[in-house]
């Protein structure tokens, strides 16, 4: 549904920034759905009162902007109380990205926690450690099949802890032997990977397919 990029790419929609879905069987997820995301799902015809479960990174923008919109229309308005909504804490805490009169829509909430693993009818996905960032936000791996590395600085066990065949990464540089951003490692004013933090790199022989979502 896109996955954008930062922010002025987001604002000026020069790539979409729906997010993921995932289809596996019967189970259907959202996963990061950003501004426009319902719009994506309507032009492609998905019927969103067929999603079992809407899945967060994290609070920011890029991530987070249609939730709301997406969580009544899992729910059919409200109407029925059925799907179920994973997130950080703190985008239901101090300052929350979910409205509070939309959390009794889905059948259930689920907070998210560091290297935990969870099910959505049958199809499983674990978190990652927490990343370095700004606020609480975690990747994810749905088995061998597909890594979600979303924002973060480099840290030692990024790449293993989203190891999979596809690894789908919103800062690449997590992933490559050399990364794309000029600023220092740690700067905290763009905290995502540098050119200075050295990963383990998608040479590796046992990642099939690395594919590069941010510019």
């Amino acid at each position: 549904m896109g996955t954008a990029g930062a922010r002025f790419m987001v604002a000026r929609q020069v790539a979409a920034s729906g997010g993921l879905f995932i289809e596996d069987g019967n189970t259907r997820i959202s996963l990061d759905p950003g501004p426009g995301a319902v719009v994506q799902y309507a032009q492609r015809k998905i019927d969103l009162t067929t999603l079992d479960a809407i899945v967060v990174s994290h609070r920011h923008l890029d991530h987070v902007g249609d939730v709301n919109v997406m969580i009544e229309a899992m729910t059919d308005g409200g109407f029925s109380h059925r799907g179920r909504l994973f997130c950080p804490s703190d985008a239901l805490d101090e300052d929350p990205v979910v409205l509070k009169y939309l959390r009794r829509f889905p059948q259930e909430i689920v907070r998210l926690a560091p290297e935990t693993s969870y099910s959505v009818n049958g199809l499983t996905f674990t978190t990652s450690g927490r990343h370095v960032h700004q606020v609480e936000t975690y990747g994810f791996r749905f088995g061998h099949r597909l890594g979600w590395i979303t924002d973060s600085a480099y840290y030692e066990g990024i790449a293993e802890q989203h190891q999979a065949d596809v690894m789908p990464a919103r800062h690449p540089d997590a992933l490559w032997d050399g990364g794309l951003a000029s600023e220092p490692a740690g700067d905290r004013r763009r905290p995502y990977a540098s050119d200075r933090d050295r990963g383990p790199g998608c040479a590796r022989r046992d990642v099939a397919r690395a594919v590069n979502t941010r510019l």
